[in-house]
C-alpha cells in the first residue's frame, strides 16, 4: 500500500479538475492506497522568498503558513499528483505557489512517482504542451534520487464545470489510480 497525496490546485471547489481528481482517488482507494486530498485554493501559501534560507536551515522555510502542513504531507507520500486546470497554458496561481515553495526541498526530495491531472477548455492538445512541459522539468529537478513520471491525464474541451462527465478522462484517471 502507497500512501498518495492529491494537491488539487483549481480555484473551483468542483470543477472538472476535482471530478477527475475524484475518479483518481475512487481508483486507488479501491486499489487499497492511503490518500490524503489537499485543495490550495482558499489556503495560505505566499510565493517562495527566493532568500535561500531554507538550504541554510536544513530545509526549513522561513515563512510561516499553509505550506509546512504541505511539506509534511509531501515528505510523507509515495506519489505526489499535480491537478490543475490549464490556466494560459499552465499552472494555476494557487498550485503554482505550491510548487515553487517545494524549493525547500531541492536537496531532498527523492524516491516520489509524480502524476498531471487536468482540465483544459481547448478541446485539443497544443494549448496544454507547456503545462505538460512544465510538469515533466518539475519532478526531476530535485537532487534526491528516483523521482518519476506515473502519468498524465488531460481532459479537453471542459470549458463549463462538469463538462469532463462522462469523458475518456474520467475513465483515464480512475485507471491511473488503480494502477498505482
Amino acid at each position: 500500500m502507497s500512501k498518495v497525496l492529491v494537491l488539487m490546485g483549481s480555484p473551483r471547489k468542483n470543477g472538472n479538475t476535482k471530478l477527475l481528481c475524484d475518479e483518481f482517488i475512487r481508483g486507488a482507494q479501491e486499489a487499497g492506497h492511503e490518500v490524503d486530498y489537499v485543495a490550495v485554493q482558499g489556503m495560505k501559501v505566499a510565493g517562495c522568498l527566493g532568500c535561500g534560507a531554507c538550504m541554510a536551515n536544513g530545509g526549513e522555510c522561513i515563512q510561516k503558513d499553509d505550506m509546512q502542513d504541505i511539506i509534511a504531507k509531501v515528505d510523507a507520500a509515495d506519489h505526489i499528483v499535480l491537478a490543475s486546470p490549464v490556466y494560459y497554458y499552465t499552472w494555476t496561481a494557487q498550485l503554482k505557489a505550491v510548487l515553487d515553495r517545494f524549493y525547500c526541498r531541492l536537496l531532498t526530495l527523492g524516491g516520489k512517482t509524480f502524476h498531471l491531472i487536468s482540465s483544459c477548455a481547448s478541446a485539443t492538445p497544443e494549448y496544454t504542451e507547456m503545462m505538460v512541459n512544465s510538469f515533466r522539468c518539475f519532478y526531476p529537478c530535485f537532487y534526491g534520487e528516483g523521482n518519476k513520471e506515473g502519468g498524465i491525464v488531460i481532459g479537453y474541451g471542459t470549458q463549463k464545470p462538469g463538462d469532463i462527465k462522462g469523458s475518456p478522462a474520467m475513465q483515464e484517471a480512475y485507471e491511473m489510480g488503480k494502477n498505482l
